[in-house]
């Protein structure tokens, strides 16, 4: 008897950056796209989708939390079911934006936070909502110069402890899939090497760094694939000091950008999605307060004071220190379409499928046979309207049916 398969049909995929009008089937028994069985006549439900578009299921690489919850917070009281009641609400939430997989980034906290707070963030699955696909841990190896929002007392340089210590070995084989440090401290480039020989699926990317270019190169050189939210928190380009948002026009690493309006100039964004299309990936870097109101709201673990939220953008009250954003990742689709005149599968694959080479995703972020069946159904705009995991609808957008 042959495998009951699904079909979309009448619609547009996001594939590689264009809108192709083909049909794609796949198994919600097995959870995976299948070859295209279009001569099959019996077993397929045909899904119509009306010329609507199918991308991808999303891929979140940086959030620091939303909904009210941020992932300092974890680990802060000892009850792993409350926080494993919290993770869930953020993967709901994720779900709701086209968000099939994530990384909880967890920013500098004290060094004895770090065997706390990390595994709790082991990749799993929940009864609903998003997967948790790991933790990107963003410090302590940052500069000071460049700290941002984060707490300058617990920075610290490679010199003064090794990963293993810090982190703990197992949370960096099981949970750490990402690192973001500084190319310029002392060690720095040693402990890149070490990383990559001791645990080479993690990815080293460089950012809250005053480094010069040629120390980012030699960072690049030694195994780091990634630059963290470049042009923020990191030396500004130069015509004849280009820093490290030089390394964008060399094709050796990837590179994140927020384009919520507020941490970039859409002509900047437009620079990095024409510097190299297939190296862009776009991130949040949303905290706590997404998804909740405007207004003043107390700090957690990396933020002492009081944070002030203003549409997507938050600051430490009393200064103009941006503290993440609030804006959302099918937001930040729709953004760079607005912003740059790309075409909508263009920016889809800035949130898919170069994540997914990024992070070694072997799995996820594409629409080819074999990968996990996860899909987000938008509209012409890029509203979300319909969220998919494993061959199986998870959430739909009541106002659009």
């Amino acid at each position: 008897m042959e495998e009951p398969l699904k079909c979309f049909t009448n619609c547009l995929l996001c594939i590689s950056g264009e809108l192709v009008a083909q049909d794609l089937y796949f198994s919600s028994e097995r959870g995976i796209i299948t070859a295209n069985y279009y001569y099959r006549k019996d077993g397929v439900e045909r899904i119509d989708l009306n010329g609507r578009i199918v991308a991808p299921g999303y891929l979140d690489l940086q959030t620091n939390g939303m909904q009210g919850i941020h992932f300092t917070q974890l680990a802060a009281v000892g009850d792993p079911q409350e926080d494993e009641r919290k993770l869930e609400t953020v993967g709901k939430m994720e779900s709701s934006l086209g968000v099939t997989g994530w990384w909880a980034t967890v920013p500098t906290v004290s060094a004895e936070r770090w065997k706390q707070i990390v595994p709790v963030l082991r990749p799993r699955s929940f009864a609903s909502g998003a997967d948790l696909l790991g933790a990107h841990v963003e410090g302590p190896f940052l500069n000071k110069s460049k700290k941002g929002a984060h707490n300058a007392c617990y920075l610290q340089i490679p010199t003064e402890i090794s990963p293993s210590k810090l982190y703990e070995d197992s949370n960096l084989h099981d949970t750490i899939k990402l690192i973001t440090l500084a190319p310029e401290l002392p060690g720095a480039t040693a402990l890149i090497g070490q990383l990559q020989e001791d645990y080479p699926h993690i990815v080293i990317s460089l950012g809250h760094s005053a480094g010069t270019y040629e120390e980012g190169l030699a960072a690049v050189q030694m195994g780091a694939r990634a630059l963290t939210h470049v042009f923020n928190a990191m030396s500004p380009l130069h015509h004849r000091n280009p820093g490290l948002a030089g390394l964008m026009t060399t094709g050796k690493c990837y590179f994140s950008v927020i384009p919520d309006g507020i941490h970039l100039h859409p002509s900047v964004l437009t620079l990095c999605m024409r510097a190299e299309p297939q190296k862009c990936v776009f991130i949040t870097d949303s905290i706590e307060l997404a998804g909740l109101p405007d207004g003043v709201h107390p700090g957690h673990g990396q933020i002492s004071g009081n944070q002030y939220r203003q549409g997507n953008k938050v600051t430490m009250e009393g200064t103009d220190t941006l503290i993440g954003s609030c804006c959302t990742l099918d937001e930040c689709v729709r953004n760079a379409v607005a912003f740059s005149g790309c075409n909508l599968a263009e920016a889809v694959q800035c949130v898919t499928e170069n994540i997914a080479n990024m992070m070694s995703e072997s799995k996820r972020g594409k629409l080819e046979p074999g990968r996990r069946a996860d899909f987000v159904v938008l509209n012409e705009e890029g509203f979300v309207q319909e969220t998919w995991m494993g061959g199986s609808r998870v959430w739909s957008d009541s106002s659009s049916s």
